[in-house]
């Protein structure tokens, strides 16, 4: 017998109640509220949802209150053969912003996706081919009959008396078809409009012939595109204006929102925006809930930003990704805006646009991402060590994250960027690549090897792209550690031994050398003696844990060795 899962939790009015997580029947199902099936509906996925949808009494009014977005993502999530009795329950509205998401390749519709929708309709019945011939634009539907058919002659050349006694299409109108798919679908979909709907039949027919192909398709994509842009859908290009770059430090969002106009006949997006979760201080301001147009507003910035980014409309995981971008840059943004303007959290969230929100939190990573950007272009940048390497990488990426590796003792994972905290470790990881910039660009006295008059004939490693800053660094402590100067001249095999004993207590890094050598590095510049104690943990792990007599120069780390 089929069974639900009860949520956790139910909304009345302001209040959250929370109860206990179980299956229910399909008996319990029918027993809660319209409100509480809708809930369940929302917060359901795929065949899940299908199944609440098809299981529940009030089916008919609640599918026309479902996001046409949500409609849309459960058809592929389950497969549009097998939706057909959800396609039923649909108003023509959804029903036409299916075909705006689904039937169109760039600027022209798609003789093979129109076709298959064609026959979806007709496999929902006639009751559903005639509302929707009744209610659609015509020019839509105009345009999907003629991708698959022209006429060759019409009522004109009939007989006066023949025309009143037509009792089939073809005793109208002489039709041809592109195959023979064609011929069945639109065949038998033109023989229920022609038997229930006749005026209707001949209005599309005379508009295909009527109508030139490329004027009719120009005018139903600029019309199909006004509807997209009623969701917030619109032309990746215009589209990307989203992610204008807006000076943090100087930023004033406007505090007069007004968006009643553009939430009016949308419907409920909850189960769109439910398909992410958000955290941190975005995560507590819709836990208290919001209404229908900041759910709208925050739809429609989701859309737009799914547009900039060419995200496919019909992949969930996708779609999914894309919002959780979405609450994460949004959240970056209210929490610089309540640290500066010392406002409440929920109140900039209800009277600032979430777009300049958005722009906001967007700005301040790239911020970020362009300090990255300027790094790996610096001369540093062929000898960062790997994990520097790959935190300079991870946050020029798209989208930036965060790699949280540069200690070589914790978990090297990368992570999205999605509060204050994350950005704070960016700048204190950007800083740390920034000093051994300027370390390397005159504070100590090495000079980083060009590749041309490299020569590391006889050493290991034998490669001047192998070489780190590490290795440079390591290998001149190394030469004073022996009573030489401070530069990274390869150390001969045969001292390894001797190193090892100055460097070593008891397989750990001397502390009287971790001590000294950070002290000397900060004293150069403030903050090297991060670089410091990252070189040494090489050491610590490459090289003090082994025996002396054991060293193998070449499997040996942070150190350029003359064997």
């Amino acid at each position: 017998m089929t069974r639900f899962e009860l949520p956790t939790h139910r909304k009345v009015n302001h209040l959250t109640l929370h109860r206990e997580k179980r299956r229910i029947s399909i008996r319990e199902y029918h027993a809660l509220s319209a409100r509480e099936r809708m809930e369940m509906i929302e917060q359901a996925q795929g065949k899940e949802k299908y199944d609440l949808i098809l299981n529940a009494p009030d089916a008919e009014q609640l599918v026309p209150q479902l996001h046409p977005q949500d409609i849309y993502l459960t058809v592929h999530e389950i497969g549009p053969e097998f939706a057909v009795e959800l396609l039923m329950l649909t108003s023509t509205s959804q029903v036409t912003t299916l075909l705006d998401l689904d039937c169109w390749e760039e600027d022209a519709v798609s003789e093979k996706i129109s076709l298959n929708w064609l026959l979806l309709l007709l496999e929902a019945g006639d009751e559903k081919v005639c509302q929707t011939a009744r209610e659609m634009e015509p020019e839509l539907l105009t345009l999907f009959l003629k991708k698959h058919l022209w006429i060759i002659r019409g009522p004109e050349s009939l007989k006066e008396e023949d025309t009143e006694n037509a009792i089939r299409p073809d005793d109208l109108y002489e039709v041809g078809y592109r195959n023979d798919d064609a011929a069945k679908i639109i065949g038998a979909f033109l023989s229920i409009l022609f038997a229930q709907e006749q005026h209707r039949y001949l209005l599309l027919m005379e508009m295909v012939r009527a109508e030139l192909d490329t004027a009719l398709e120009e005018e139903v994509y600029q019309q199909r595109n006004n509807r997209l842009l009623d969701l917030g859908l619109t032309t990746p290009l215009e589209a990307r204006a989203i992610y204008s770059y807006v000076d943090p430090d100087i930023f004033v969002p406007a505090s007069d929102k007004q968006f009643d106009l553009e939430a009016e006949g949308i419907q409920h997006p909850g189960a769109l925006l439910s398909r992410a979760q958000p955290t941190d201080l975005l995560a507590e301001i819709l836990s208290q809930g919001i209404n229908h147009e900041q759910a709208a507003e925050l739809t429609m910035l989701a859309n737009r930003k799914m547009s900039a980014d060419r995200v496919d409309l019909s992949d969930s995981k996708a779609v999914s990704e894309s919002l959780t971008h979405l609450y994460q840059t949004l959240n970056i943004g209210l929490e610089k805006l309540s640290q500066r303007k010392h406002s409440e959290p929920q109140q900039l969230f209800k009277t600032c646009y979430l777009l300049e929100i958005f722009q906001l939190g967007h700005s301040l990573v790239e911020q970020l991402r362009q300090q990255a950007n300027d790094l790996l272009k610096s001369c540093i940048a062929p000898f960062l060590d790997g994990p520097y390497r790959r935190f300079l990488e991870t946050l020029t990426g798209n989208p930036p994250r965060l790699f949280c590796g540069i200690r070589l003792s914790i978990n090297q994972d990368e992570k999205d960027l999605q509060n204050r905290k994350d950005l704070q470790l960016a700048e204190e990881q950007l800083q740390q690549v920034t000093i051994q910039q300027q370390l390397f660009s005159g504070l100590l006295p090495i000079t980083l090897p060009e590749q041309e008059f490299c020569d590391l004939s006889g050493c290991q490693p034998d490669q001047c792209s192998d070489l780190t800053l590490s290795d440079l660094f390591l290998t001149a402590l190394a030469n004073r550690l022996l009573g030489r100067e401070f530069t990274p001249q390869p150390i001969p095999v045969a001292e390894l031994a001797e190193l090892h004993g100055r460097v070593s207590d008891n397989r750990q890094v001397s502390a009287k050398v971790r001590e000294e050598t950070v002290a000397s590095m900060e004293s150069i510049l403030i903050g090297a003696g991060q670089f410091a104690d990252f070189c040494l943990e090489i050491w610590q792990e490459e090289f003090c844990t082994l025996e002396a007599d054991k060293i193998d120069p070449r499997y040996l780390s942070g150190l350029i060795v003359r064997l």
